[in-house]
């Protein structure tokens, strides 16, 4: 990746300092996987912290054969620093929603880079407190009702990592079920809260191209606010 590019896709690094960013980029590896494919096994959590340039990926927990979806994520998150900086959790891994290009930094020289740049040390505490607000505000909704919960969780995708297009905001066709883990809603729930967002117009699927756009971002807003 080029320099300018790294810098304006993940914000760790909009703060580190020009030699910071070369050293990145020499000691980083660049990883690309295709749909379905792991990129972490269960309990190979802790080796590295991974950047996501494009694709989306889901982090999984698996636990007595039952498989459930914690968080999905995509172009310019990250996953892994927790595992590093922490004692790795166990029965999680990562697979590829899509296909993936990241780019992943073991976890010996990424501490090395905290280490390095003060800077650096900084913006990964704040993007730290920023998830445990997303994770106390998540565990808030559990008290809403399920639509509300969709719909925000729907929202959320598309304002962090949707793509803005004449029909809205468009982000990767996820399956129900994935998405009904995430807003901690069940299965059913979740097919027919999509199949009346549909008929109301709020959102289009595209499944030959794996595409879902939020077409009425207002009125799922709205909806959010008044149910």
């Amino acid at each position: 990746m080029e320099t300018q590019a790294i810098i304006e896709l993940f914000p760790l690094f909009s703060v580190a300092s020009p030699e910071t960013i070369e050293w990145i980029l020499s000691v980083a590896d660049e990883e690309h996987y295709v749909q379905n494919e792991e990129i972490i096994k269960e309990n190979n959590c802790g080796k590295a912290i991974c950047f996501i340039v494009s694709g989306w990926v889901k982090v999984r927990s698996r636990n007595s054969n039952q498989e459930v979806t914690l968080e999905i994520l995509s172009k310019g998150d990250f996953w892994g620093e927790m595992e590093i900086l922490d004692e790795p959790l166990k029965c999680i891994d990562v697979a590829a929603l899509s296909e993936v290009h990241l780019i992943s930094i073991s976890a010996q020289r990424f501490l090395q880079m905290l280490f390095k740049d003060p800077q650096v040390h900084h913006k990964m505490l704040q993007l730290s407190v920023k998830r445990y607000r997303y994770l106390y505000r998540r565990f808030q909704l559990r008290q809403q009702k399920p639509k509300i919960r969709l719909i925000k969780t729907l929202i959320r995708f598309a304002e962090t990592y949707g793509k803005l297009t004449a029909e809205g905001l468009e982000i990767l066709q996820i399956t129900n079920q994935d998405l009904a883990d995430v807003a901690n809603i069940s299965n059913e729930e979740c097919q027919n809260i999509m199949i009346q967002l549909q008929n109301q117009g709020c959102i289009e699927i595209n499944t030959t191209q794996q595409i879902l756009s939020l077409t009425n971002l207002k009125q799922l807003n709205h909806f959010a606010k008044q149910l």
